[in-house]
């Protein structure tokens, strides 16, 4: 369904009944991406939301992730909602952690696979956006499908290459059904270049937090285990020969993992 809030309209999707978990895709994904997942979950209600610039919600202009968080608060309440677990991936794990951050009486759980808080320094943040700049200029000269031909080579993905043909079709046709100036949009309201950093909040965040990261996926295994430590109640769920989207690569692990901790 669509529901309008601060005169921005996003598409969220609520199914079932039970104690509510909120998913949260990532960068050039939509809320499609958990089909597998949400379908080892029937006793959970489960909301989706397309973030902005993504999806069904579509190019709503340059929202920032405090914004979002914001809206997502409201529209949570719209449906009913008094709390909430999240599931949040890469960018979804960002808003996630963004929206626990400014909320944190309204999260009982939070699950972050393949996440950051954010970049400590405006050093490090002025570098990635102006690596996001390329992103843009590239989105903005080339179009969706050069995008994510580039997209689809980074080293982060590699691991994709490996899982069977049919989910990897579903990934890149989530991909390319997005907007070219909506992730333009996306880039410039929640790239984690502009998003301030939420790690001085971690040790305030005390409600249990699942930390879900690929074997293969280096970088964000150090991440995760720094955060682990700055958690007060976090652990660290490492799911072998997988990469960046365990969910996606190992969807019946991940689901386990899930499923385990929301008990």
């Amino acid at each position: 369904m669509h529901l309008t809030v601060n005169d921005r309209t996003y598409w969220i999707e609520d199914e079932g009944e039970g104690t509510p978990l909120l998913f949260l895709h990532g960068f050039t994904g939509s809320s499609g991406i958990w089909e597998e997942v949400k379908a080892s979950l029937p006793e959970y209600r489960v909301l989706c939301a397309d973030l902005p610039g993504h999806g069904r919600t579509g190019d709503i202009g340059v929202v920032t992730m405090e914004q979002v968080a914001r809206d997502l608060y409201v529209l949570l309440e719209r449906l009913g909602v008094e709390t909430v677990s999240l599931i949040g991936y890469s960018m979804g794990g960002r808003t996630a952690l963004s929206f626990a951050s400014m909320y944190p009486e309204m999260v009982e759980r939070l699950v972050l696979e393949s996440a950051s808080p954010g970049l400590r320094t405006s050093e490090e943040r002025e570098d990635r956006k102006e690596r996001d700049e390329k992103v843009i200029g590239l989105l903005e000269n080339e179009g969706i499908q050069a995008f994510t031909d580039k997209w689809e080579e980074l080293p982060l993905f590699s691991s994709i290459k490996g899982i069977p043909e049919t989910r990897r079709h579903s990934l890149r046709k989530e991909r390319l059904d997005n907007d070219a100036q909506g992730l333009i949009a996306s880039l410039k309201g929640m790239g984690t270049g502009v998003q301030p950093s939420v790690w001085h909040r971690l040790e305030d965040l005390d409600f249990p937090v699942c930390l879900i990261v690929g074997e293969r996926d280096t970088k964000y295994r150090k991440l995760n285990a720094e955060m682990e430590r700055m958690f007060p109640q976090a652990q660290v769920h490492l799911v072998n020969d997988a990469g960046h989207i365990p969910h996606l690569e190992k969807p019946d692990i991940f689901s386990e993992i899930v499923r385990h901790f929301m008990i």
